[in-house]
Parts: structure tokens; C-alpha cells; sequence
């Protein structure tokens, strides 16, 4: 009965996090349609910057990475004039590679274009 409730209150919404060398660096909601051609929203997070949204309207493609590509060009980038750590510079690399990856509407998937540069994507709901 538990695994119905919780299926009836996530039917509509897919969570994921978003892993790089073991660490966790983002998140991505998708919240669906209830009637599949209205619009979908992604929710992108990238730790340490402010969340975004994008959507998608419509039917007869991938709406989720169209979604997640519109959420990409407005997440706040970080600024390399705040870089000074070696750490620092590894993140603002792996944001650009994320932003690159989530920014393409090209077919392949926003989860398989993640994977192909180096993220790992594990859904949470």
C-alpha cells in the first residue's frame, strides 16, 4: 500500500541528483503535465548558485530536454574573477561542462548528454 501512496503522490514529478568524482553538484526536478501536451518544467540546481526553471510546451519530442536546455542559459554562472583555489577552478570547469552538457536539445537525452561528459545522473524519485 505504501509503494501506491507514494507512486499517487510522485506521478507526476521525477527527481535526480547529478554527481561528479563522487560529489553531488546539482539537482534536476521535472515536474510533468497532467495532460502531457501542457507545459513541463525542470527545475536545475547547481550547488552553491540560485535554482532556475525552464519549461517546455507542446508534443512530439523530448520535452524534458528542451526544459532542462532552457533552464541551462539561466543559470547564474560562476564568476572566474572569484576563482583563486585549485578547487575552485576544478568547479567553475565542471559547471561550464554541466551547462554545456544540460544546454544541448539535440536528441541524445539531458541525462545522456550529462553521462557522455564525465556526470553521473541517479533519479531520487
Amino acid at each position: 500500500m505504501i509503494y501506491d501512496q507514494h507512486r499517487a503522490a510522485f506521478s507526476n514529478v521525477s527527481a535526480y541528483v547529478v554527481m561528479h568524482a563522487g560529489e553531488r553538484v546539482a539537482t534536476v526536478a521535472i515536474k510533468y503535465p497532467r495532460d502531457g501536451a501542457g507545459r513541463l518544467y525542470a527545475y536545475v540546481h547547481w550547488l552553491g548558485v540560485p535554482m532556475v526553471r525552464g519549461f517546455a510546451a507542446g508534443g512530439g519530442y523530448d520535452k524534458r530536454s528542451a526544459a532542462c536546455a532552457s533552464a541551462a542559459r539561466h543559470v547564474e554562472r560562476i564568476d572566474p574573477a572569484l576563482v583563486g583555489s585549485e578547487a575552485d577552478i576544478r568547479r567553475l570547469q565542471d559547471q561550464r561542462a554541466f551547462l554545456d552538457a544540460m544546454g544541448k536539445d539535440d536528441g541524445h537525452g539531458w541525462e545522456t548528454n550529462l553521462r557522455k561528459a564525465g556526470f553521473d545522473v541517479w533519479q531520487a524519485v
